[in-house]
């Protein structure tokens, strides 16, 4: 069920980078698409950070890997130029790291939840993960429900 669980929450996350990423930009993939992608970098994050769980290998470096690996993905699935992969991956990272690092702390002392029973619980890794991807979460419905463009890239891209 931990497994699940873990699969789960990386799929909403990516679900939520995917989308956020390329409809800031103003490209809007179909759900499948982007569920496709997701479903995948929920498969590469879990085997990543299980093999650095395994190794005794310090977190950090691999977030590098999952940008890699985030633009080969919308690259080749999502079928968008790799300019366009690189600037939604770094958009993406940039809210889900702004996320974690800014909003996660608060808002788990805003509902009086704890941390630790929050990792442990059955349901909490999912709870955790919607409250730090809180940045993500707008910016998906900003760019790809409201359609709402901040950077528009479509006048550096060659008019057919």
């Amino acid at each position: 069920m931990d497994i699940i669980e873990k699969i789960l929450s990386y799929f909403i996350e990516g679900f939520f980078m995917v989308g956020a990423g390329l409809a800031l930009i103003g490209i809007r993939l179909d759900l499948k698409k982007i569920a496709i992608i997701s479903i995948i970098h929920s498969l590469i994050v879990y085997g990543v950070r299980s093999f650095y769980i395994q190794n005794n290998i310090p977190f950090g470096t691999h977030m590098f890997i999952l940008f890699i690996c985030f633009i080969i993905l919308i690259r080749l699935i999502g079928k968008q130029r790799i300019l366009d992969s690189i600037i939604a991956g770094f958009i993406s990272f940039l809210l889900l790291l702004w996320g974690e690092g800014v909003f996660f702390f608060p808002f788990l002392k805003l509902f009086k939840l704890d941390s630790q029973t929050l990792i442990f619980k059955l349901g909490g890794l999912l709870v955790g993960i919607l409250l730090s991807d809180f940045l993500l979460i707008i910016g998906f419905f900003i760019g790809y429900v409201f359609k709402i463009t901040l950077i528009d890239f479509n006048q550096f891209h060659e008019n057919k």
